[in-house]
Protein backbone atom coordinates (compact mmCIF):
# COMPACT_ATOMS: atom_id res chain seq x y z
CA UNK A 1 0.00 0.00 0.00
CA UNK A 2 2.79 2.37 0.84
CA UNK A 3 4.53 1.39 -2.39
CA UNK A 4 1.41 2.35 -4.38
CA UNK A 5 1.19 5.75 -2.70
CA UNK A 6 4.90 6.35 -3.24
CA UNK A 7 4.57 5.50 -6.92
CA UNK A 8 1.62 7.84 -7.28
CA UNK A 9 3.52 10.69 -5.59
CA UNK A 10 6.54 10.16 -7.90
CA UNK A 11 4.37 10.19 -11.01
CA UNK A 12 2.56 13.39 -9.95
CA UNK A 13 5.90 15.00 -9.11
CA UNK A 14 7.36 14.11 -12.51
CA UNK A 15 4.27 15.44 -14.28
CA UNK A 16 4.44 18.74 -12.36
CA UNK A 17 8.16 19.10 -13.06
CA UNK A 18 7.60 18.46 -16.74
CA UNK A 19 4.81 21.06 -16.87
CA UNK A 20 6.97 23.65 -15.13
CA UNK A 21 9.88 23.00 -17.49
CA UNK A 22 7.63 23.38 -20.53
CA UNK A 23 6.26 26.65 -19.20
CA UNK A 24 9.73 27.99 -18.44
CA UNK A 25 10.88 27.05 -21.93
CA UNK A 26 7.89 28.82 -23.48
CA UNK A 27 8.50 31.94 -21.38
CA UNK A 28 12.14 31.95 -22.42
CA UNK A 29 11.26 31.76 -26.10
CA UNK A 30 8.80 34.61 -25.70
CA UNK A 31 11.30 36.83 -23.94
CA UNK A 32 13.91 36.13 -26.59
CA UNK A 33 11.47 37.15 -29.25
CA UNK A 34 10.79 40.43 -27.47
CA UNK A 35 14.44 41.22 -26.78
CA UNK A 36 15.78 40.27 -30.21
CA UNK A 37 16.22 43.19 -32.63
CA UNK A 38 13.39 43.64 -35.06
CA UNK A 39 14.00 44.16 -38.74
CA UNK A 40 13.30 47.68 -39.93
CA UNK A 41 10.24 47.93 -42.11
CA UNK A 42 11.44 51.22 -43.66
CA UNK A 43 14.88 52.39 -44.75
CA UNK A 44 16.78 54.99 -42.65
CA UNK A 45 16.09 58.58 -43.62
CA UNK A 46 19.69 59.13 -44.80
CA UNK A 47 19.95 55.92 -46.80
CA UNK A 48 20.47 56.74 -50.49
CA UNK A 49 19.99 54.25 -53.32
CA UNK A 50 21.42 55.26 -56.69
CA UNK A 51 20.17 53.82 -59.97
CA UNK A 52 22.29 51.32 -61.85
CA UNK A 53 22.62 53.61 -64.88
CA UNK A 54 24.20 56.45 -62.88
CA UNK A 55 27.46 57.33 -64.73
CA UNK A 56 30.72 56.89 -62.88
CA UNK A 57 32.04 60.35 -63.84
CA UNK A 58 29.48 61.94 -61.47
CA UNK A 59 31.70 60.86 -58.56
CA UNK A 60 35.00 61.89 -60.17
CA UNK A 61 37.25 64.22 -58.14
CA UNK A 62 38.62 67.53 -59.36
CA UNK A 63 41.20 67.06 -62.11
CA UNK A 64 44.00 69.53 -62.82
CA UNK A 65 46.18 68.86 -65.85
CA UNK A 66 48.66 71.59 -66.77
CA UNK A 67 46.51 74.74 -66.99
CA UNK A 68 43.22 72.93 -67.63
CA UNK A 69 40.77 72.10 -64.82
CA UNK A 70 37.82 69.68 -64.80
CA UNK A 71 35.34 69.34 -61.94
CA UNK A 72 31.85 67.91 -61.38
CA UNK A 73 28.93 69.78 -59.83
CA UNK A 74 26.04 67.70 -58.43
CA UNK A 75 22.73 69.02 -57.12
CA UNK A 76 20.18 67.35 -54.89
CA UNK A 77 18.66 65.33 -53.57
CA UNK A 78 15.64 67.53 -54.41
CA UNK A 79 11.91 66.94 -54.21
CA UNK A 80 11.22 67.87 -57.86
CA UNK A 81 13.23 67.88 -61.10
CA UNK A 82 12.69 71.65 -61.37
CA UNK A 83 14.21 72.24 -57.93
CA UNK A 84 17.19 70.08 -58.85
CA UNK A 85 17.91 72.03 -62.04
CA UNK A 86 17.50 75.36 -60.25
CA UNK A 87 19.94 74.28 -57.56
CA UNK A 88 22.39 73.00 -60.17
CA UNK A 89 22.47 76.37 -61.96
CA UNK A 90 23.31 78.14 -58.71
CA UNK A 91 25.92 75.58 -57.70
CA UNK A 92 27.80 75.60 -61.01
CA UNK A 93 28.03 79.42 -60.96
CA UNK A 94 29.34 79.25 -57.39
CA UNK A 95 31.87 76.58 -58.42
CA UNK A 96 33.19 78.72 -61.29
CA UNK A 97 33.34 81.78 -59.05
CA UNK A 98 35.38 79.82 -56.50
CA UNK A 99 37.73 78.60 -59.23
CA UNK A 100 38.26 82.16 -60.54
CA UNK A 101 38.92 83.48 -57.04
CA UNK A 102 41.42 80.71 -56.41
CA UNK A 103 43.56 81.22 -59.53
CA UNK A 104 43.55 85.03 -59.14
CA UNK A 105 43.75 85.11 -55.34
CA UNK A 106 40.84 87.55 -55.35
CA UNK A 107 38.74 86.14 -52.51
CA UNK A 108 36.31 88.67 -51.06
CA UNK A 109 36.48 90.92 -54.13
CA UNK A 110 33.40 91.60 -56.22
CA UNK A 111 33.14 89.38 -59.30
CA UNK A 112 34.97 90.89 -62.24
CA UNK A 113 34.58 88.06 -64.76
CA UNK A 114 30.88 87.54 -65.32
CA UNK A 115 29.83 84.32 -67.08
CA UNK A 116 26.22 83.91 -68.20
CA UNK A 117 24.27 80.66 -67.90
CA UNK A 118 24.13 80.43 -71.70
CA UNK A 119 27.90 80.66 -71.97
CA UNK A 120 28.34 78.08 -69.23
CA UNK A 121 26.16 75.68 -71.23
CA UNK A 122 28.04 76.35 -74.48
CA UNK A 123 31.66 76.71 -73.42
CA UNK A 124 32.10 74.98 -70.06
CA UNK A 125 29.70 72.03 -69.71
CA UNK A 126 31.12 68.83 -71.21
CA UNK A 127 28.66 66.20 -69.91
CA UNK A 128 25.25 66.19 -68.24
CA UNK A 129 23.21 63.78 -66.16
CA UNK A 130 19.70 63.81 -64.69
CA UNK A 131 18.47 60.95 -62.54
CA UNK A 132 16.07 59.77 -59.89
CA UNK A 133 17.40 58.45 -56.59
CA UNK A 134 15.79 56.96 -53.49
CA UNK A 135 16.38 58.63 -50.14
CA UNK A 136 14.90 56.89 -47.11
CA UNK A 137 12.43 55.08 -49.35
CA UNK A 138 11.31 58.33 -51.06
CA UNK A 139 11.98 59.18 -54.70
CA UNK A 140 14.02 62.35 -55.21
CA UNK A 141 16.04 63.90 -58.03
CA UNK A 142 19.60 64.96 -58.80
CA UNK A 143 21.42 66.62 -61.70
CA UNK A 144 25.11 66.76 -62.52
CA UNK A 145 27.39 68.50 -65.00
CA UNK A 146 31.05 68.10 -65.78
CA UNK A 147 32.68 71.52 -66.17
CA UNK A 148 35.98 72.06 -67.96
CA UNK A 149 37.97 75.29 -67.89
CA UNK A 150 40.41 75.26 -70.80
CA UNK A 151 43.82 76.90 -70.80
CA UNK A 152 42.64 79.62 -73.18
CA UNK A 153 39.71 80.46 -70.89
CA UNK A 154 42.05 80.52 -67.92
CA UNK A 155 44.29 83.00 -69.72
CA UNK A 156 41.29 85.25 -70.44
CA UNK A 157 40.41 85.21 -66.75
CA UNK A 158 43.97 86.10 -65.73
CA UNK A 159 44.13 88.91 -68.32
CA UNK A 160 40.87 90.36 -67.01
CA UNK A 161 42.24 90.24 -63.47
CA UNK A 162 45.44 91.99 -64.51
CA UNK A 163 43.38 94.77 -66.07
CA UNK A 164 41.49 95.13 -62.80
CA UNK A 165 44.74 95.33 -60.85
CA UNK A 166 46.16 97.98 -63.20
CA UNK A 167 42.97 100.01 -62.89
CA UNK A 168 43.08 99.78 -59.10
CA UNK A 169 46.72 100.88 -59.03
CA UNK A 170 45.96 103.85 -61.26
CA UNK A 171 43.07 104.82 -59.01
CA UNK A 172 45.32 104.57 -55.95
CA UNK A 173 47.97 106.64 -57.73
CA UNK A 174 45.38 109.24 -58.70
CA UNK A 175 44.18 109.50 -55.12
CA UNK A 176 47.77 109.88 -53.91
CA UNK A 177 48.49 112.60 -56.49
CA UNK A 178 45.28 114.41 -55.63
CA UNK A 179 46.17 114.24 -51.96
CA UNK A 180 49.64 115.60 -52.64
CA UNK A 181 48.22 118.43 -54.75
CA UNK A 182 45.73 119.29 -52.04
CA UNK A 183 48.53 119.44 -49.46
CA UNK A 184 50.57 121.66 -51.79
CA UNK A 185 47.66 124.04 -52.33
CA UNK A 186 46.94 124.27 -48.61
CA UNK A 187 50.61 124.83 -47.82
CA UNK A 188 50.93 127.54 -50.48
CA UNK A 189 47.82 129.29 -49.19
CA UNK A 190 49.10 129.20 -45.62
CA UNK A 191 52.49 130.59 -46.66
CA UNK A 192 50.76 133.38 -48.61
CA UNK A 193 48.63 134.35 -45.62
CA UNK A 194 51.66 134.47 -43.35
CA UNK A 195 53.61 136.55 -45.93
CA UNK A 196 50.79 139.10 -46.25
CA UNK A 197 50.54 139.48 -42.48
CA UNK A 198 54.25 140.17 -42.25
CA UNK A 199 53.98 142.77 -45.03
CA UNK A 200 51.19 144.54 -43.17
CA UNK A 201 53.25 144.63 -40.00
CA UNK A 202 56.24 146.11 -41.83
CA UNK A 203 54.26 148.85 -43.63
CA UNK A 204 53.34 150.89 -40.49
CA UNK A 205 56.90 150.80 -39.23
CA UNK A 206 58.21 152.11 -42.55
CA UNK A 207 55.59 154.91 -42.57
CA UNK A 208 56.54 156.09 -39.08
CA UNK A 209 60.17 156.14 -40.06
Amino acid sequence: MHDGRLSTILVVTLILCGFMLDKASADGDGSKGEDSPRQLSVAPMDHIVYPDDRPTWVSDPVKQQDNEATFVVVSGPCDTPEDSLRELNLMRRAALSTYISRITNSFGIKEFYDISDERIDQDFVMRRYSGEITVGGTSQYEDAVEIRVTESERNLILDAWQNIEVSRRLQALGVAMFGGLAVLVVSSTAIGVVARRQDRKQQPSQTSA
